[in-house]
């Protein structure tokens, strides 16, 4: 419905001119944030609360954002499980906390760590994160300390590090 200057709405007019205009506001916003990295479904939803945008219309948004796929919590979690652990080095128990926030379905996020953790055993990412370490330090009792906090803040498990933390001289 084409608008003219001095034309005269009526309230139910003007509502469908002001739902149609915030509709296309939260669009222009979402593909805005979509722009700079895939999202989950969750964290754009929060991030369009944060805006003040209603319940109903970012539940409709995301509905259409999925169906024409802007939007997959399967792909956001490969994507993002991938650059946690072949990146950053995380062991299992970070990437799953990492994870929280954009409450993807265990039945989605198993098989991708289960993946990701074949194709990259902790004890290989342990080893190398231990390296990588060890090149700038010396090996004494208080860096093998420091090193084996350094590994439980990435997520790995003692069954993980002994391994590998055992296997070195750590009186030089």
């Amino acid at each position: 419905m084409p608008l003219k200057v001095g034309q005269n709405l009526d309230s139910k007019e003007l509502e469908i001119i002001k739902s149609l205009e915030s509709k296309t506001r939260i669009k222009d916003q979402a593909l805005i944030l979509l722009s700079y990295r895939q999202r989950s479904r969750s964290e754009l939803s929060q991030r369009l609360k944060e805006k003040g945008h209603g319940q109903k219309v970012i539940e409709s948004l995301l509905d259409e954002f999925e169906s024409k796929g802007y939007i997959n919590d399967s792909d956001f979690a490969n994507m993002y499980a991938t650059h946690l652990v072949e990146k950053k080095m995380t062991g299992k128990i970070a990437v799953r906390n990492k994870f929280f926030p954009h409450n993807i379905p265990d039945h989605i996020l198993n098989p991708i760590i289960d993946k990701l953790y074949v194709s990259n055993p902790p004890l290989d990412l342990v080893k190398s994160i231990i390296e990588k370490r060890l090149q700038m330090r010396k090996r004494t009792p208080k860096e093998k300390s420091r090193l084996v906090n350094l590994l439980k803040r990435k997520g790995f498990v003692w069954d993980e590090i002994e391994p590998a933390i055992n296997n070195i001289d750590w009186n030089e």
